[in-house]
């Protein structure tokens, strides 16, 4: 039997535990004896409120974890607030004896600060990605839905959990019989590893022509040395103009605009999120001019980056209203800056 265990921090999300817990309850199904157990356990206290309130109980300390093969972190909201020491000393250690680790969503944020995660390839929620990066810059993170290798999993939070699930599933028991789990919990759109992980503005679901989505997916991977838009054009088989229509109809903008709004929205992410050097985030977001950076970031937020930093809440945005200038979540209005998923 291979036992894995879920370690809730406080505000960890609830649709990730759900995801991977259930995925492998239904797997355990198939069987007259589970091939798999599944354990919650806690660093504080038992009971652990996850981030829309409603808590778990929680089996056991995470000290006391003895017979188990692999440890998953889930964290959420205000990841950083919830550091423990034993914690990460634990992960560490559990490491050693060749345990599988792994994260959901913001776990990612404890493993790598444990240090485990030095030299692999991770993941995590598209909005956090940037910021996990240049905190962690010995961990390669890639913008996938999940991440597998040996003895790592790690995987961008929600239904993404059930995704990483069923890749252990397939991984012990076979392709078969991760393809009849998924058919049992109606999950047809099932991702295998190296799947991209789609933001509001690459995702076929937002109802902008393919080649809008795929120009904003190589902006997206192309922040730091900015593509020219003919060379993104020419890539697509369309024209500047033709491409630059498209973006009109779109966003209200050129391709070219619409370029630099994502990168001040990264720009913007770090100054939120990290202490990183406002030099160093105007070179991290392609912009090799600081004074006009801070033109044009002034020109997009109304403050400067200094004072964006220092004030305590995010200016509210509407939902409904599709920029690239304010997505840094779809609901920002509700964060604050702690709280940015």
């Amino acid at each position: 039997m291979y036992t894995i265990a879920f370690l809730l921090l406080p505000e960890f999300s609830l649709l990730g535990a759900v995801c991977a817990s259930e995925t492998l309850r239904v797997a355990n199904s198939l069987y007259p004896e589970p091939p798999f157990r599944s354990v919650f356990v806690h660093d504080t206290q038992a009971q652990v409120a996850s981030s829309s309130g409603i808590p778990l109980q929680a089996g056991m300390h995470v000290r006391d974890l003895k017979e188990f093969d692999a440890l998953v972190v889930l964290s959420s909201f205000r990841h950083d607030s919830y550091e423990n020491a034993e914690t990460l000393s634990l992960i560490r250690r559990f490491d050693r004896h060749g345990k599988m680790i792994g994260s959901i969503e913001s776990g990612v944020y404890h493993i790598a600060k444990a240090g485990v995660l030095n030299g692999h390839v991770a993941t995590a929620h598209f909005n956090n990605l940037p910021m996990f990066a240049a905190l962690f810059p010995k961990v390669s993170f890639v913008k996938k839905v999940y991440t597998w290798s040996e003895k790592r999993m790690t995987c961008a939070g929600g239904a993404a959990a059930t995704d990483m699930m069923l890749h252990l599933v397939s991984e012990h028991l076979g392709k078969a019989v991760a393809a009849r789990v998924a058919n049992i919990i109606i999950f047809p759109y099932r991702r295998e590893i190296g799947a991209y992980q789609d933001d509001l503005f690459t995702s076929a679901y937002n109802g902008f022509p393919q080649p809008v989505r795929e120009a904003c997916r190589m902006m997206e991977e192309a922040i730091h040395r900015p593509l020219d838009i003919e060379a993104i054009a020419e890539h697509l088989g369309l024209s500047r103009r033709h491409l630059d229509r498209l973006f009109e109809i779109a966003f209200n903008c050129s391709t070219f605009d619409y370029y630099r709004m994502i990168r001040l929205a990264r720009a913007r992410k770090l100054v939120r999120a990290t202490r990183i050097d406002l030099t160093a985030i105007a070179m991290r977001c392609g912009f090799r001019s600081y004074p006009r950076f801070l033109e044009r970031y002034r020109e997009a937020y109304g403050v400067s980056r200094s004072e964006d930093r220092a004030s305590e809440l995010l200016q509210p945005t509407q939902p409904d209203r599709v920029s690239p200038l304010t997505d840094l979540h779809p609901y920002q209005v509700q964060l604050d800056p702690k709280r940015m998923v």
